[in-house]
């Protein structure tokens, strides 16, 4: 019944896998062109928390790229996607649980493709402690989360839905960045911060949090709500997806 979407993620895997071996390959040209120092010799020990980091970016990706499932069920063929013997709530459980095997299957992809790339200029020693557990969660729960939100966005659309997933990134960035600014007395800086502020609350890009310092995510004591809240988000916006998907009709 999901003959399709193992197709879909199994292509969008294989140019991902494709792209990053293209990149890998420039990187090692670029290694062996550049001359040796001294400080590119000898392991570095390394958290693999820093390296989930690449694995995050390929799956957040990944699933932009899949992150509209029931839109094109619905693109010119939903006659006999509702001609399916089967449940469409079933379905539609089926199809996402699918595309969640394919973003974990990128975020391991883009994971060895950072322990890879560094291990060509710097053999790393990678160590693994708490703090990495908690990144590689948040490296699974976060592009979940961006995903469902994209799948409820779109899950009711016949036409349109490429502009919702391109115009995703930009909005969310502008959310999350007019929800920091700084009211300083301004009535009208005060509103904009308020509205981006609660609307902020439902972007799933603003709960996983950077660490510029050491390259890995935080484990600071927020952690556990933003976990929390990303994992309420996926959620929730699964049930939204799947609730518009069952009242689409041909």
């Amino acid at each position: 019944m999901t003959y399709v979407e193992w197709l879909r993620v199994r292509g969008t895997l294989k140019w991902t896998t494709i792209v990053l071996g293209i990149l890998f390959v420039l990187a090692c040209v670029a290694r062996v062109a550049l001359p040796i120092h001294n400080h590119m010799e000898g392991e570095h020990e390394m958290n693999f928390g820093y390296f989930v980091i690449f694995g995050v970016v390929v799956a957040l990706i990944v699933a932009t790229m899949l992150g509209a499932p029931f839109a094109r069920e619905n693109d010119g063929h939903l006659e006999v996607a509702l001609t399916k013997p089967i449940d469409r709530t079933r379905l539609a459980l089926m199809t996402i649980g699918v595309d969640a095997i394919g973003i974990v299957a990128a975020l391991a992809i883009g994971t060895l493709f950072g322990i890879g790339l560094h291990t060509i200029f710097y053999p790393p020693w990678i160590t693994f402690h708490v703090v990495d557990l908690i990144v590689t969660v948040f490296g699974i729960i976060g592009p979940l989360s961006w995903y469902a939100m994209l799948a409820a966005a779109t899950s009711s659309l016949r036409r349109g839905y490429g502009t919702i997933i391109g115009i995703a990134w930009p909005v969310a960035a502008v959310v999350a960045g007019l929800s920091l600014l700084d009211p300083n007395d301004n009535p009208v800086a005060a509103l904009i911060h308020a509205v981006f502020w609660t609307l902020s609350r439902i972007d799933p890009l603003v709960y996983m949090h950077l660490n510029s310092d050491d390259m890995h995510m935080t484990a600071d004591p927020t952690w556990l709500p933003r976990l929390a809240m990303l994992a309420v988000l996926a959620a929730g916006y699964g049930v939204a997806a799947v609730a518009q998907w069952r009242r689409v009709e041909a």
